[in-house]
């Protein structure tokens, strides 16, 4: 799986673009290693445009007066299938 921050990728052109995707994990890793999977169910070769971020997305109750945030992170890109470029000469 070819993976880029860029919107496209030197040496190769894009023959098909299979949408958003979004990965979600407990660190960037993870978040990403999701994204990768996602993107290979949908059929993609390569993934452009990703971006990683994180949100608080719940709390998780320690007991009823005290509670953790828990940071949940997540990477989106576009999933797409790409060819090498011809050489031109």
């Amino acid at each position: 799986m070819i993976t880029s921050t860029t919107d496209h990728l030197e040496g190769f052109k894009i023959v098909k673009y299979l949408g958003v995707v979004i990965g979600y994990g407990d660190d960037p890793e993870d978040a990403l290693d999701d994204l990768i999977d996602v993107s290979k169910e949908l059929g993609a070769n390569a993934i452009i445009g990703i971006r990683i971020s994180n949100e608080i997305m719940t709390e998780i109750a320690c007991d009823k007066n005290y509670s953790i945030p828990e940071l949940t992170y997540y990477a989106y890109g576009t999933a797409v299938i790409v060819e090498p470029k011809d050489n031109e000469k």
